[in-house]
C-alpha cells in the first residue's frame, strides 16, 4: 500500500511543470497571468507558476499576451518593457497602436498608447510575440504637423528615422576663420551651436536663422556678427567676406616701433596691429609715437593686406663738457630735462637752450628724417650757431622764451575747453540784503 502511494506521487510530480517569468534584469515578475489547459494562475513572489507538462502556455502581463510556449518541465520566460520609442534624430509625439493585441479574456483589439517626446504614457511588455505597430506622429519637438506621419513597424523594432522618411533634413555647417562660432536658431531658441562644425536637424516647415560670431571688428570696434539663411547654406562652409589687415608702425630708420601705439577699430596695439576688418569700409588708424601722431583712413579691398606706416623721427645725442642745470629744446616738439642724453624728435629746426647757472647757451639744430645729430653742450659751436647770455634769477631769456611757448600752448588748450563748454544761462542777480 505504501509503495503504491509513493508511485502515485512520483507520477503526479512527473506530470507537473514550472513556468518562471522574469524581466530582462533577471528579477522575478509576480502576478503575471499564466494560462494552460483551460486554467489561469498568477505567478508567485518568485515569479513561478505551476502548469501541466506538455500543455500550451500563454503568459499575460497587464492584460496583454506577451509569451507563448509549451511546458517542458522548467521554462523561463524573459520579458522586457518598452518605455520610450526610438524616434530620431528629433523627439516626436503622437499615438502608438499595437495591432491585434490579444487580451487575457481571449479577445483581440488595437491597443492605443499616446507618447510625448518619444516617452510612452504606458509601458509595453515585450516577450516572444512580435506584434505589428502603427505609429502616428503628430508633433516633432514643438512643431505640430499639418498631416500626421504614419509609420508601420513591429514591437521588436520600434525605431523611426525621420531623416529617411524625409520629415527632417540633416545640415552640417563648417566654419573657418574669422568665424569663431556658428549658431542656428528657431525664432529665439537656439537649436544647435558649435565652433568648427555644427550638425543640426531642421524641419522643412520651420523658418530658421543662422548667426556666425566672428573676429571681424567694425570701425567702432564692435564684433561683427554674420547672419545667414541656414537652408541656403546647408552642408556648406560659412565664409565671411573679410580682410586680414596688418598695420606696422616704423620709424625713419626702418625699425618696427613696439613702443608706439597703433589705434584702430577701438583696439590699441603695440607696434603692429593684426585684425580682421570689413572690406570696402573705411577705418580710422592713428599711430601715436608720443612726440607725434599720424592719423589716416584706410579701406581694405583684398583678402589680405599689409600696411606700413612711417612716422618720421630723428635723434639728438647730447654730450656735456660741464653739467647743465637744465636743457630746453624748443621747436616742432618742445621738451625739457635736467641733462638729456639722447632725445627722439620729429624732423625740424630746434633751439636748444642750456642753462649753465651763470649763463645760458643757445644752439640751433636742424634734424632731417633718419638723422642722428651730435651736440656738445659747453663747447663753443660754429660762429652764429650759439649765443651766450648771462643767467638772471636762475634762468635766461631762452628759459623765458620756453615758458612763453608753454603759456601760449596752455592758453590755446584753455580756449578750446571753454569754447566747447555750453554756456549756462545768466542768472538774474537779486539785491542782497544784510
Amino acid at each position: 500500500m505504501r509503495q503504491t502511494i509513493y508511485i502515485i506521487l512520483l507520477a503526479a510530480m512527473a506530470l507537473a511543470a514550472f513556468i518562471e517569468v522574469r524581466n530582462d534584469l533577471g528579477y522575478p515578475i509576480p502576478n503575471a497571468t499564466v494560462c494552460a489547459a483551460g486554467r489561469c494562475a498568477a505567478t508567485n513572489a518568485t515569479g513561478v507558476a505551476e502548469v501541466p507538462t506538455g500543455s500550451q502556455v500563454e503568459i499575460y502581463l497587464g492584460n496583454l499576451l506577451v509569451w507563448k510556449t509549451y511546458a517542458t518541465g522548467h521554462d523561463v520566460a524573459t520579458v522586457k518593457y518598452i518605455d520610450t520609442l526610438d524616434i530620431g534624430p528629433l523627439p516626436a509625439s503622437g499615438v502608438l497602436v499595437v495591432k491585434m493585441a490579444k487580451l487575457a479574456n481571449g479577445t483581440y483589439t488595437d491597443l492605443e498608447i499616446p507618447f510625448t517626446n518619444n516617452t510612452l504614457a504606458l509601458s509595453i511588455p515585450v516577450g516572444n510575440i512580435n506584434y505589428q505597430l502603427e505609429i502616428y506622429i503628430t508633433k516633432v519637438e514643438k512643431y505640430i504637423l499639418e498631416k500626421p506621419l504614419h509609420v508601420k513597424t513591429t514591437i521588436w523594432q520600434p525605431q523611426v528615422d525621420l531623416v529617411k522618411l524625409g520629415l527632417v533634413k540633416t545640415c552640417i555647417f563648417r566654419a573657418r576663420p574669422p568665424v569663431t562660432e556658428v549658431a542656428i536658431y528657431s525664432g529665439r531658441t537656439p537649436v544647435a551651436a558649435g565652433a568648427e562644425e555644427v550638425v543640426t536637424y531642421m524641419l522643412p516647415m520651420v523658418n530658421y536663422t543662422g548667426a556666425a560670431a566672428t573676429e571681424v571688428r567694425t570701425p567702432t570696434g564692435e564684433p561683427y556678427r554674420y547672419v545667414f539663411n541656414p537652408w541656403s547654406l546647408c552642408n556648406s562652409t560659412i565664409v565671411v567676406n573679410a580682410t586680414r589687415l596688418v598695420i606696422r608702425a616704423v620709424d625713419s630708420f626702418g625699425a618696427v616701433r613696439n613702443d608706439w601705439a597703433v589705434v584702430v577699430a577701438g583696439q590699441v596695439y603695440k607696434g603692429q596691429a593684426e585684425l580682421w576688418v570689413l572690406p570696402g569700409v573705411p577705418y580710422t588708424v592713428t599711430v601715436d609715437a608720443g612726440f607725434a601722431k599720424k592719423t589716416f583712413t584706410v579701406a581694405a579691398s583684398h583678402p589680405s593686406e599689409a600696411l606700413i606706416v612711417t612716422v618720421e623721427n630723428a635723434y639728438l645725442v647730447i654730450t656735456y663738457q660741464q653739467p647743465a642745470r637744465r636743457v630746453y629744446i624748443i621747436g616742432n616738439y618742445t621738451t625739457s630735462a635736467t641733462m638729456p642724453r639722447r632725445v627722439e624728435l620729429p624732423p625740424g629746426t630746434y633751439t636748444v637752450v642750456a642753462d649753465m647757472g651763470d649763463r645760458n647757451l643757445t644752439y640751433t639744430v636742424t634734424l632731417a628724417p633718419g638723422q642722428t645729430a651730435q651736440l656738445a653742450i659747453g663747447q663753443p659751436p660754429a660762429a652764429g650757431a650759439v649765443t651766450q647770455t648771462p643767467a638772471s634769477g636762475g634762468g635766461g631769456p631762452a628759459l623765458y622764451a620756453f615758458l612763453a611757448v608753454a603759456a601760449v600752448m596752455a592758453a590755446a588748450a584753455l580756449y578750446i575747453v571753454v569754447k566747447g563748454t555750453p554756456r549756462r544761462r545768466r542768472l538774474a542777480r537779486g539785491r542782497s540784503r544784510s
